[in-house]
């Protein structure tokens, strides 16, 4: 079980380091930075070559430094770009009323920035999916699993809604994106934003914006790779290939997994469209929700047999990758029961039939003696080669 939620998590998580970059590129391009051909893809290389260097020099430290600097960098340069836009757009109502305009006459018939009713399924299952599968996410955990001290970790815990209402402003510039009538290229739509940046303000503050938002991508990134390594070393490498191995030797294993999860990423974005990436991280949500059962669930018991969260597990990915696939990569599908027919995020859909599987399989196996495996969670101490690695 271990095992699996382990790939799971490396998985689901490469397509987002790769997403990263293509947010990186998005910042250059809008800032004529990002020259077509190998010009511009050596400029990104040498972007993501100072953080492969810095991860690889100083681990989760790099980006923990840095996240201080762009935390601030970001708040101040989002609130000074929104400031902007509705001093030029007139405040929020004009704003939406134009963006509702030109998107209805964008030559998108019916479309409205009111939300359909026909939606308000399809809305509530991709926030409630998306909130469940954040924290399943290994680089949601990675800071909290370094933190030194239960202070740090309260302090820290307590300002992540702050930061969630950051985003949300970045959700403003979008409809604000979209009021101004900027023209994003066809394809490039996550350029859009940088170009309203580009349109709203001053050359000298641009250029401020465009390298808080590079710095706010790059923290993410390396955390994210870090994670990856961490999640390989201790619950793949160690736990089946090297029991005993030492501290630095899991610390020098870690730093390679990390190295070439960065490059993957790089080779990940030169190789394929940049939609690819966002398909693909489509389908890293449907799967990291799928551990759901197995991490969420054994922290309040121990009733769950783990061959049925393994087939649950099993189902859930098949059936959501399928969902998702089928549906030509959307994240949203129709699902219907007799006459009763609606629209719903697949990831929820496949968890559905993830806790039905588990709920029917554990009292079956149960009675049919199937032995449960070991809970290592509670082992009395640790093993081999981990002591004073945490």
């Amino acid at each position: 079980m271990a095992l699996v939620v382990a790939v799971t998590g490396v998985l689901a998580t490469m397509p987002y380091i790769a997403l990263q970059l293509l947010g990186i590129r998005a910042v250059l391009t809008a800032g004529g930075l990002y020259p077509r051909g190998a010009a511009g893809d050596l400029a990104l290389i040498a972007v993501f070559a100072v953080l492969a260097v810095a991860t690889w020099r100083h681990g989760l430290r790099a980006p923990a430094v840095i996240s201080l600097v762009k935390g601030t960098a970001i708040v101040c340069a989002v609130v000074a770009v929104v400031a902007l836009t509705m001093d030029r757009l007139g405040g929020p109502g004009p704003m939406f009323a134009d963006a509702d305009r030109r998107l209805s006459t964008g030559g998108t018939a019916g479309a409205s920035m009111a939300l359909d009713p026909r939606m308000y399924s399809v809305y509530a299952t991709l926030a409630l999916g998306s909130a469940m599968a954040l924290l399943m996410y290994p680089h949601v955990l990675t800071a909290a699993f370094a933190s030194t001290r239960a202070d740090a970790l309260r302090r820290t815990s307590i300002a992540l809604p702050a930061w969630t209402a950051v985003l949300g402003l970045f959700a403003v510039l979008g409809v604000a994106a979209l009021a101004t009538g900027i023209a994003a290229p066809p394809g490039s739509a996550e350029v859009a934003v940088p170009l309203l940046v580009k349109e709203v303000t001053p050359a000298a503050l641009t250029g401020l914006v465009f390298g808080a938002l590079a710095v706010g991508v790059l923290v993410p990134a390396a955390v994210m790779s870090i994670a990856v390594a961490t999640l390989f070393v201790r619950n793949i490498y160690v736990e089946f290939f090297h029991p005993t191995a030492t501290p630095k030797h899991q610390r020098r294993i870690a730093q390679v997994v990390s190295l070439v999860a960065k490059a993957g990423a790089v080779v990940f974005v030169f190789g394929l469209r940049g939609q690819d990436a966002i398909n693909l991280q489509l389908l890293g949500g449907v799967w990291i929700l799928q551990t759901f059962p197995a991490v969420a669930g054994g922290l309040f018991t121990r009733r769950l047999h783990h061959v049925a969260l393994l087939g649950g597990w099993a189902a859930g990915m098949v059936a959501g990758t399928h969902m998702v696939v089928g549906a030509g990569f959307t994240s949203v599908i129709h699902v219907g029961l007799g006459g009763w027919q609606a629209q719903a995020y697949a990831a929820v859909v496949g968890l559905g039939l993830n806790l039905l599987i588990v709920a029917v399989l554990t009292p079956l196996l149960d009675r049919w003696g199937v032995p449960r495996g070991p809970d290592l969670t509670s082992s009395a101490g640790p093993r081999p080669g981990m002591e004073t690695t945490t």
